[in-house]
């Protein structure tokens, strides 16, 4: 389908000035947000019982001693890690032209400060707003390679806490093991943000029955068909608006 530029440039963004918009807007967040966390609750289960399965196996040692495959604790951080940044693009995106609850509860605010919201909607609680600032923080640090990586590898090797860099031949680190303790903190650290994430979905649903005037329910439907390829025409077209 081919789409002329200036169609291309209103479609890149969704257009927020009715309520209808604004409950269509949050629809489409309640879903993905719903999704995701289904998905990352069912990983982090097998991460925590994977992890409490190799301590009932070394039982007398402490964490930071007991030596784990790599190779696991990569697929874990693939896997999650995945789950995650999507959490947190959904969630704590404020790009102009990105889908994110806070961007939504952003401009809100802006516009009840001005005075041009033409609906009534609840105020959010503190505890979710600081909530959305970490995930936003969060998710811009996550979703780039920040220089402070570099620098901060640097002053650890300028205080002899690092090795120096060996420029020629350049090595390449690879491990065959990493201890438990690190698949642990990996496992705290998702578990951190899946449950902060929790919170706010509660507040999207909130927001929801706010603007319905009723209590939703959310029901899980298996399709009688398979998911095929004609499902990613909405994301080629999608993928095309951008260009």
């Amino acid at each position: 389908m081919e789409i002329p530029k200036e169609e291309k440039r209103k479609l890149k963004t969704f257009q927020l000035d009715t309520k209808g918009a604004f409950i269509y807007y949050l629809y489409q967040l309640i879903c993905r947000c719903y999704k995701l966390l289904k998905k990352q609750d069912r990983y982090l289960n097998e991460l925590r019982v994977y992890i409490e399965d190799v301590q009932r196996k070394n039982m007398l040692k402490q964490t930071s001693a007991i030596d784990i495959p790599y190779d696991d604790y990569s697929d874990f951080l693939a896997l999650q890690g995945h789950i995650e940044t999507h959490l947190l693009n959904v969630i704590g995106d404020l790009q102009d032209s990105s889908l994110s609850y806070y961007k939504f509860r952003e401009l809100i605010k802006k516009k009840k400060k001005k005075k041009t919201l033409s609906f009534e909607m609840r105020e959010i609680e503190d505890d979710i707003l600081k909530i959305l600032v970490g995930i936003n923080r969060a998710r811009n640090f996550q979703n780039h390679e920040p220089e402070s990586l570099i620098t901060a590898e640097a002053k650890m090797i300028d205080e002899k806490q690092l090795l120096p860099v060996e420029y020629n031949p350049i090595e390449i680190i690879n491990y065959e093991t990493c201890t438990l303790e690190l698949l642990a903190d990996l496992y705290n650290s998702y578990k951190h943000t899946y449950d902060g994430a929790n919170k706010v979905f509660k507040s999207m649903m909130l927001d929801y029955e706010f603007l319905l005037g009723t209590k939703v329910e959310i029901v899980d439907v298996i399709s009688a068909n398979s998911k095929g390829m004609s499902h990613l025409e909405t994301i080629k077209l999608a993928s095309d608006i951008q260009r």
